[in-house]
């Protein structure tokens, strides 16, 4: 066995009671702590607090604020339209699902309502921001096990709807495309086109491929199901979220809850599992893949004619607005101020990624070590999300 101290971590040792309390064990018996990151490989800009007893994981506290940026702070210095530029920058995965949010709570204090099309274009770039998210999580939950061909499959499959992207507003990643008023580009035929191309192939190269070779497997069945398990109950106590509140059998999803866009009038379906562990959230995002691609296809055959965007004004009255919206890892809310400004006054975004990391700890009771990163990765969080 490898020396604990060439992995990466820091250890110190602790008496049991201070960690659990007098019931967990002999007030003699030592833990160890293990600092589990902030370095990139493990934990990502985070660290984990992890005690153990041998090999058994006690207790995990999440330490975050490596990388905090305050976003909500800096859009106050913004105008309506320029603030998108920091809200879009909040997790790179999926930044068309935060622009619609705060797009939308913006329109509501304004009084401004947006174009069909408009609508359109927003639902066709949030299902493909999601895809590329959830590609992203399905090759990360595979690769923290040690095997690396998910993601180099994942991250082929991403590049095709960078490419849409990119034809559609120049940009690849960070592209400010969503508006307060809707979107910024008329989207060409180019554009459309290589949509498509992107979802057939994932439809029919990637999604066959990867069912076949990393969902029936049975390795990862062993390293995933019965692990993390989090029943419907605690689920909802705890306040889970998106992909990992699905899992666990409730079918809650923003997008069918209360509609937004142009998703009241397509039709999908909402991926639930019943099992509640890391195997049953690796399942949900791949699933929900499918779904995406259905959504996208109705979009585009029902896109109608007229403006994408109207004028949204330099100022706008005084008012507050609150917005869900069901971004790739769950509900996200914008809690948005104006005070007659050219600007917010104050913004306050409840991200899922913060609500889900604290399900850790309720998670880990009982797993080996080795499970610990397999939790962390199907929990499917982002760390600008939670230090935004």
């Amino acid at each position: 066995m490898a020396d604990i101290s060439q992995l990466g971590f820091s250890f110190v040792v602790e008496e049991r009671k201070e960690v659990c309390g007098k019931d967990l064990g002999l007030l003699q018996e030592k833990l160890l702590q293990l600092n589990w990151g902030v370095q990139h490989p493990a934990s990502g800009p985070m660290r984990l607090k992890v005690w153990i007893d041998g090999d058994e994981v006690v207790r995990i506290d999440p330490d975050i604020g490596y990388v905090f940026r305050l976003l909500e702070k800096l859009v106050e210095y913004r105008s309506w339209i320029n603030a998108i530029v920091n809200v879009e920058r909040i997790c790179f995965m999926d930044d068309f699902g935060t622009m619609t949010g705060y797009s939308i709570a913006a329109e509501k204090i304004a009084g401004i309502e947006v174009p069909k099309k408009a609508d359109y274009i927003r639902t066709i770039l949030c299902e493909g921001g999601r895809i590329v998210s959830h590609l992203l999580g399905l090759g990360s939950f595979v690769g923290v096990m040690g095997v690396n061909t998910p993601m180099q499959w994942a991250l082929i499959a991403r590049e095709k709807f960078l490419d849409s992207f990119e034809i559609y507003s120049g940009q690849r990643i960070a592209t400010s495309s969503i508006v307060p008023g809707g979107v910024r580009y008329e989207p060409t035929k180019k554009f459309i086109d290589k949509m498509l191309k992107a979802i057939n192939y994932l439809e029919k190269e990637f999604i066959p491929r990867y069912e076949e070779v990393f969902i029936d497997n049975p390795t990862l069945k062993m390293r995933s199901k019965g692990v993390g398990v989090i029943p419907k109950e605690k689920a909802i106590k705890i306040g889970l979220a998106g992909p990992a509140l699905r899992a666990s059998g409730i079918a809650s999803d923003i997008r069918k809850d209360y509609p937004y866009a142009a998703y009241g009038e397509l039709d999908f379906n909402v991926v639930t599992k019943k099992d509640g562990d890391s195997y049953a959230r690796y399942c949900v995002l791949f699933e929900e893949l499918k779904e995406s691609v259905k959504i996208i296809r109705q979009a585009i055959d029902g896109l109608p004619e007229g403006e994408y965007k109207v004028r949204f004004p330099i100022k706008i009255p005084p008012g507050e607005a609150y917005v869900n919206v069901e971004w790739a890892r769950g509900c996200f809310g914008f809690h948005l101020v104006s005070d007659g400004g050219t600007g917010p006054y104050r913004l306050k975004m409840r991200a899922p990624s913060f609500a889900n990391l604290w399900a850790m700890p309720e998670m880990i009771k009982g797993v080996k070590l080795a499970d610990v990163p397999v939790i962390f990765a199907s929990l499917y969080m982002c760390h600008g999300d939670i230090d935004r």
